[in-house]
């Protein structure tokens, strides 16, 4: 971007939406954490599980759901403040809204639509044996849109970090971040598939951390003309 782009920038007051990023961020890994699991080992017992844990599994997706549009917020903010004309930062965008995307569809399928597998083939005249397929079917299906969520979203993420390097101070900081940690989700996805366990899902969920705390804290920054080399700077007057 030349300064004459820049210089037409208007000022984009992102201190709000820094502060959902950040909250969103931070809970989402909470409630990850507060996931009931189901122990049991026979067909019958793990849809009486599921069902049992139903209202709470279904209120920490809900959540979840939530915390990801707190977080296409932000970074929606952070294209508006970097300048959507830009074609990094538009490429950027589109890509981690369908991660989004592809992300709420996991956690419906997950949170919902498990609950209701459960419940269905616990009633009379159906197979219990049926039903924990069913359920294994839904976990891939919530596996394949994790991933894909995850691809869409490191590639929005390194877009944004690419953009982000333009600049300086801060904004360079948190650039070289975004390259360092939103190359780490396709690496992990690519170097176990399909066997994703509990430590390779951590390791990229920690890595989203980084980024999202990181961009929060740069829109929770007052813009200002030494943020950067003169996107932040007040418009023009009209001749």
């Amino acid at each position: 971007m030349n300064p004459n782009e820049s210089a037409a920038l208007p000022r984009v007051d992102t201190r709000v939406a820094g502060l959902l990023m950040l909250a969103s961020a931070i809970l989402s890994i909470v409630f990850v954490a507060l996931d009931p699991e189901v122990t049991a080992t026979t067909s019958r017992a793990i849809l009486e599980a599921m069902v049992a844990n139903g209202p709470r599994h279904r209120a920490v997706h809900g959540v979840e759901l939530a915390c990801v549009l707190g977080l296409a917020l932000g970074f929606t903010s952070l294209a508006a403040r970097l300048g959507t004309q830009r074609s990094a930062v538009r490429g950027a965008l589109i890509a981690y809204v369908v991660g989004c995307l592809a992300m709420m569809a996991a956690a419906v399928t997950d949170g919902f639509v498990t609950g209701d597998v459960a419940s269905y083939y616990l009633q009379a005249g159906h197979s219990a044996d049926t039903g924990r397929e069913m359920i294994h079917l839904c976990y891939v299906v919530v596996q394949d849109f994790a991933a894909a969520s995850w691809f869409f979203q490191s590639a929005g993420v390194l877009a944004m970090a690419c953009a982000l390097l333009r600049e300086r101070g801060a904004q360079r900081v948190v650039g070289v971040l975004g390259l360092a940690t939103g190359a780490v989700p396709p690496i992990a996805i690519l170097a176990t598939w399909p066997a994703m366990d509990s430590g390779i899902i951590i390791g990229i969920l920690s890595a989203q951390l980084v980024w999202n705390v990181a961009a929060s804290v740069l829109l929770m920054r007052r813009p200002g003309s030494r943020e950067s080399g003169g996107t932040m700077v007040q418009p023009a007057l009209a001749a």
